[in-house]
């Protein structure tokens, strides 16, 4: 490396290079022989053994002591290289002390940050939501939000396109499969719903198989790593869609029906997330309607097929807030007489509404005391829930972000699809930190009550349908020996007569096998789990549970 691009790259003391830094960069790098030193200097930041000091995490200073590294991965970035883009990654998460080898370095983690958003390859997106989401040195969260913001803003959009624009595919078909011939079998690796990845080897027999052949595991080791690396990544792209695309429920977020369907329903992950949740589309006369995606067909409420929208046509997510309660209830029934598997409580999703007379929303709870917040709707809003212990009540409070300041606003200005989603967040919080107070049988929450009309919705289909019923803030079920009521809320069981409490723990997979529930509830399960357990008391074995539900024989008298 010459001395000039040594001293060039020794110069940069900034997070980002100014504009006559990259030109001069871009001049010294001219030589062939420079870029091969920059690149190869880069590699080894990445590549290279760590060396601790007496073995302790955190000791070896070789990334923090090296005073070109900051200049070097800046001018790797200037490069252009897509193959720079994954020794960043390492880069970062060794200067931030996320594999605890090296002595953290914020300078060089920071730049390796700042240089990742210098790409314009949706794989540098990919890696700075894996930073996000991995990176816990201080101070280094604001600057990969913000190195995301950057990238967005060099493309004329806004940070969240760049995020649904960046989403990986994995080589996946429209349909979210991959076909791969390994030997003599085909691994076959599909996104089945919204919460499920699958992968299977069919063999000469056509009988699938869902673990790997012994003929595959010697001689094709090395594919199999790499297929169950991506199942890994496949699972972890859909998690994160979920969460994504849920948050936008507290957004007025619009897209053209063009972008919507490249972005959204024609992707290969994003896509099975879409055709679980139901969309407005806008019509000519500017009023909205309701549908889902069926392969390229859009169904509405009704089972009929929506006219093609034109392609700058308004797109939207439905929320149930937004709605009246018929439109709700219909959905509904569509959700679970159709087998509709949701990534999120859609349909079903608690809502919350502003009250009047009151100038914020107020909470019950029981042992939360203090404030806890959260931002949501894209950074623009935050929701702050503050609680008196000694009178039981919680308050909602919102505050708007206004030229980067947070200033409170009252219940009345904050927009409905803000306020429902914000306040849904605080109640499911309190809910939490309060289980411990609450009458395992008391009144039900919001949540609840919904999880009592999903349980109207899909116990008709299931083979103990006669067997049970919805009864105020219980789940009736008759079995062979007694009757049991499950509380909808806390999932705990009450015996008839007398209502002695009936300690039980079901298995997940008793008699449910092929049972359809329109969102993932652990309680939900656990409740159904129970009611097929009771429902067949006659065929408990347990002897702790039939101690409980069979009463004591009185002793012969005399």
């Amino acid at each position: 490396m010459s001395d000039d691009l040594q001293a060039h790259l020794d110069a940069l003391k900034a997070p980002r290079p100014t504009r006559a830094w990259r030109r001069r960069t871009l001049e010294l790098l001219d030589d062939p022989a420079a870029r091969d030193e920059v690149l190869h200097r880069v590699r080894r930041y990445a590549t290279k053994d760590p060396n601790p000091v007496g073995g302790r995490p955190f000791s070896d200073a070789s990334l923090r002591n090296d005073p070109g590294a900051r200049g070097r991965v800046w001018a790797a970035a200037l490069l252009g290289d897509p193959g720079t883009i994954p020794l960043l990654d390492v880069i970062v998460r060794r200067a931030a002390g996320v594999t605890r080898d090296f002595e953290p370095s914020a300078r060089l983690a920071g730049a390796a940050v700042n240089a990742l958003a210098e790409f314009s390859d949706p794989h540098a997106l990919d890696v700075l939501r894996g930073l996000r989401r991995d990176v816990r040195y201080p101070g280094l969260g604001a600057q990969i939000g913000t190195a995301v913001e950057t990238a967005a803003a060099r493309r004329g959009i806004t940070p969240a396109q760049l995020v649904e624009r960046g989403v990986p595919r994995h080589g996946l078909c429209r349909d979210g499969s991959l076909a791969l011939d390994i030997g003599a079998y085909q691994a076959v690796l599909v996104i089945e719903d919204p919460l499920t990845v699958r992968l299977t080897f069919t063999g000469a027999d056509g009988r699938p198989m869902r673990t790997v052949p012994g003929a595959l595991k010697v001689p094709f080791a090395e594919r199999i790593k790499e297929l169950k690396i991506l199942v890994k990544r496949v699972r972890a792209t859909l998690a994160a869609e979920r969460v994504r695309v849920e948050a936008l429920m507290a957004v007025e977020r619009v897209w053209t029906y063009g972008e919507w369907c490249r972005h959204y329903r024609d992707h290969p992950v994003t896509g099975v997330v879409a055709s679980g949740l139901i969309w407005e589309f806008e019509g000519p006369d500017g009023s909205w309607h309701a549908a889902t995606p069926c392969e390229d067909v859009l169904v509405t409420v009704d089972g009929r097929a929506h006219p093609v929208p034109a392609g700058d046509a308004r797109v939207r997510l439905w929320h149930p807030a937004r709605a009246v309660p018929g439109a709700v209830r219909a959905w509904r029934a569509f959700v679970a007489d159709n087998r509709m598997t949701q990534p999120f409580r859609q349909a079903f999703r608690e809502t919350y509404r502003h009250a009047p007379a009151e100038s914020s929303g107020s909470l019950a709870c029981g042992c939360f005391d203090g404030e806890v917040s959260r931002v949501f709707a894209e950074g623009r809003w935050r929701v702050r829930c503050h609680h008196d212990a000694g009178h039981g009540r919680g308050e909602v409070r919102f505050d708007r972000r206004v030229a980067g300041r947070w200033r409170e606003t009252a219940p009345a200005d904050v927009p409905p699809l803000v306020f429902s989603e914000g306040t849904r967040e605080s109640d499911l919080f309190i809910r939490v930190a309060s289980i411990a107070d609450e009458s395992p049988f008391g009144e039900l929450s919001a949540t609840a009550e919904i999880r009592g009309d999903a349980l109207r919705r899909v116990l008709p289909h299931t083979r103990i349908a006669d067997r049970c019923a919805i009864d105020g803030r219980f789940l009736v079920v008759r079995g062979e020996l007694r009757d049991y009521k499950i509380h909808l809320g806390s999932g705990g069981v009450l015996m008839e007569p007398g209502e002695a409490s009936l300690r039980v723990e079901p298995s997940r997979k008793l008699g449910m096998r092929g049972l359809f529930v329109p969102f993932e509830d652990e309680h939900l399960t656990r409740i159904v789990g129970t009611a097929f357990l009771l429902a067949a008391d006659h065929r408990i074995t347990d002897e702790t549970v039939l101690r409980q539900i069979r009463p004591r024989l009185s002793p012969a008298v005399s």
